[in-house]
């Protein structure tokens, strides 16, 4: 009686401290860092197809329980737990097997339930080391937590951080790698095999070729059909149809490898430069990011350069290493990229976006900045007369009502006016030309003296209001660059820019004037809260169907006479212009429908004159320099193969109320040419140079009056609305420009590489 009084006293004893134990352990308040970790996935416009994830290591979602499919929850209790919904939190026998185990000297058996497991992942202050103290907390407070919290939320939160092998925590992650489908769509076979691997995540291999442990995977996902066909889950029939699931190649390296690293990138730049996320933020917030790229118009483009690739290797000079392709689609109205060619496969090696991020030189694709500006201030681009003479002598815009001149012996007369000596190419002597000349012939004898008329700061104003970053183009004064901002090279394309800014320019004129911020990320969330856009929108002009004007004078450079015809001659209307630089070291064609937009451009290293384009192989009488050819034939490429079928739509509609007639043209001087010394006595002005002879001031000249009007056309060409005459065949290049000023000043900050094409 007394040893059974004992081990009564005992076992209350045992009891009461169990007891207190339990008592005295809490649900911890805190969650562990790991288990709250999340990655942000990326995806492409569908919403569905993964572009890539922002990890540290954990790739998680969190999923609400609507969003994980009852046969995945029934797969995993199968596997895993097939009391979880009757028992208290704890298995019994299964902690009495386990500590059988243990004390027979067997391995140190876990016994654990779902909700132990849970406890044991999800709070901090369990921990997972192997010793009895720590297994008698997570009993506990899996014990309490049973009562506290319903059998769903349990699941739900467990499911949400199981490991599931190749770095995916959360059934969500493992869905997403295995099978690039959200977990919500996956069906009983893949939910059989995520809910299998959760036995050995760290052995499994879901992969064919894995040898045992795709294997030893299989029949686990065996058994954890058969289980679910024991449990009523499914149905014996429904099992014996199941295949194993095939996983999605590629997924599981889940590498930023090809076009994905940039796209990667360009929206890491944008969640932290527009949304100001942090890296962290970036890689532990799971953020949903649904982007703006289209993975079929994305294999399109880049199919297209690649083809033009291949064409120029075939015809005995291929790209060479130092140059490189960029291209952005943009649609007009939106301002969503929907496809880029960024360059070479992203690698370690290369992760410059050639498409966004690179800045080159872009010739004469600069001068619409220069019409839009003219056309705002009240330029009639019907009936105007331009300035085509070459050579032209061009003050800088610090003198606005010197006119600009013709040289004298073929050179400009030095003066505190700053001539620029622009040239244009081998058809260059054009004389008075229509608007639509000008632009199409890419005139830059014109343009430099349209430039001059309506002011370096009024142009550069107008580039930023198609959203042009001002201070990366070397156009305006910085702490280490004195700018160009009276430059006449301003208007021949000296400054730097990218395809992106070049093709939002085209994307705000096709659609009326309207700008859009250029952006990559279409949707974006955290968990159940949607994140607002940040995309601005401004109209680019003041005066009413200025852009429609504008892009009337633009639609002319894939026609006879234009510099972009034939590579670019299409079925529909288009707006467009070419760019080249003086030495070819970069050539750009950008061109618009009214429903999208793509700037295409080739390049090399800047300021180094030996790398030419000039060695690609000429196409249509033109060099392979030029954006004329082979920019404007990757452009018609990719768009009259993608856009084959799609409705023509056409360009705004221009109207020419309220717009003045500018009549740039001066009068020619008449100078008498002789071999004497000019006078010390005579000051050259605007109109009258110096003429050497005599030692004394030249007599006043006696002007010619040139004859304006239209441009002049081809013998058998009568113009007609809408379709002017451009004059002469088409351009080898259009008017090339050589822009060299007097002094030594303006020479250096001339230093013009910039022509027409």
């Amino acid at each position: 009686m007394v040893a059974l009084g004992t081990a009564a006293s005992f076992a209350v004893l045992v009891l009461a401290a169990v007891t207190y134990e339990y008592s005295s352990t809490p649900i911890p308040s805190s969650v562990s860092e790991a288990a709250q970790e999340q990655s942000s996935n990326v995806y492409f416009s569908n919403g569905k197809t993964l572009v890539g994830t922002f990890s540290q290591g954990t790739n998680r979602q969190i999923l609400t329980s609507s969003q994980i499919p009852d046969d995945l929850k029934q797969a995993v209790v199968a596997a895993e737990d097939r009391r979880f919904y009757t028992e208290g939190g704890i298995s019994p026998t299964g902690i009495v097997r386990a500590a059988y185990e243990d004390v027979s000297g067997g391995e140190f058996q876990g016994g654990s339930t779902i909700t132990q497991q849970f406890v044991r992942n999800y709070y901090a202050g369990i921990g997972t080391e192997q010793t009895a103290s720590r297994k008698i907390r997570e009993i506990f407070v899996a014990v309490k937590l049973a009562h506290e919290k319903s059998k769903d939320w349990i699941l739900t939160q467990y499911l949400n951080t199981v490991y599931l092998g190749d770095h995916a925590y959360g059934v969500g992650a493992a869905a997403q790698v295995y099978f690039n489908e959200p977990a919500a769509q996956l069906n009983i076979a893949q939910s059989a095999m995520i809910a299998a691997m959760i036995n050995q995540p760290g052995y499994f291999d879901p992969d064919p070729h894995a040898g045992a442990p795709y294997q030893a995977l299989v029949s686990r996902w065996q058994y954890v059909l058969t289980n679910m066909v024991r449990d009523g889950a499914i149905t014996q029939k429904q099992a014996s149809a199941q295949k194993f699931p095939k996983i999605i190649p590629g997924l599981l390296d889940n590498g930023w490898t090809g076009y994905r690293g940039y796209i990667m990138e360009s929206v890491l730049n944008e969640l932290e430069n527009t949304y100001g996320f942090t890296d962290q933020q970036v890689y532990t917030k799971g953020l949903r990011i649904v982007t703006t790229f289209n993975e079929s118009m994305m294999n399109a483009l880049n199919r297209a350069v690649d083809q033009n690739l291949e064409l120029m290797r075939a015809d005995g000079q291929p790209l060479p290493s130092w140059a490189n392709v960029g291209a952005v689609l943009e649609q007009p109205g939106t301002g969503a990229i929907l496809a880029m060619y960024p360059g070479k496969s992203f690698s370690a090696e290369h992760q410059w976006n050639e498409a966004t991020q690179a800045r080159e030189q872009v010739g004469s694709s600069f001068k619409p900045y220069v019409l839009s500006t003219a056309v705002n201030e009240g330029m009639d681009v019907q009936t105007s007369q331009l300035d085509g003479n070459g050579p032209l002598c061009v003050p800088t815009d610090e003198y606005p009502t010197t006119p600009s001149i013709l040289p004298v012996n073929g050179s400009c007369p030095p003066s505190q006016y700053g001539y620029y000596k622009v040239n244009n190419d081998t058809e260059g002597d054009f004389g008075p030309v229509g608007v639509v000349t000008a632009s199409a012939a890419s005139i830059n004898s014109a343009y430099t003296d349209l430039w001059h008329r309506v002011g370096g700061q009024n142009v550069l104003n107008m580039a930023q209001s198609f959203g042009v970053n001002l201070p990366a183009t070397g156009l305006v004064p910085t702490k280490n660059n004195p700018g160009m901002l009276h430059e006449a090279g301003m208007a021949l394309g000296q400054g730097s820019l990218t395809v992106e800014e070049q093709t939002t320019m085209f994307a705000t004129l096709a659609d009326n004037g309207e700008y859009y911020t250029p952006h990559v990320i279409a949707h974006l969330s955290e968990g159940a809260e949607q994140i607002p856009l940040k995309i601005s929108q401004n109209h680019v002009f003041s005066r009413p169907n200025a852009a429609a004007d504008v892009d009337y004078a633009l639609s002319f450079d894939d026609q006879p006479g234009g510099t972009a015809y034939p590579a670019a001659a299409w079925d529909r209307p288009i707006i467009a212009k070419t760019g080249t630089t003086n030495t070819a070291q970069s050539a750009f064609f950008i061109g618009a429908i009214p429903q999208y937009a793509l700037g295409v451009a080739i390049f090399g290293p800047q300021n180094v004159s030996s790398d030419t384009l000039d060695i690609l192989p000429s196409l249509n009488g033109q060099g392979g320099g030029f954006g004329g050819t082979w920019p404007a034939t990757i452009w018609h490429t990719f768009m009259s193969t993608e856009f084959a079928s799609l409705p023509v739509e056409q360009l705004p509609t221009p109207n020419y109320n309220g717009y003045a007639q500018w009549t740039q043209v001066q009068p020619a001087p008449v100078v008498r040419h002789t071999h004497a010394q000019p006078s010390p006595s005579c000051t050259p002005f605007p109109g009258n140079p110096c003429s050497p002879g005599g030692g004394s001031p030249s007599p006043a000249p006696t002007p010619t009056v040139p004859t304006f009007g239209p441009p002049n056309p081809s013998p058998t060409c009568t113009p007609s609305p809408g379709q002017p005459c451009l004059p002469g065949p088409p351009q080898t290049g259009g008017a090339a420009a050589t822009a060299a000023a007097l002094t030594p000043a303006a020479e250096e900050a001339a230093r013009a590489r910039a022509r027409t094409g």
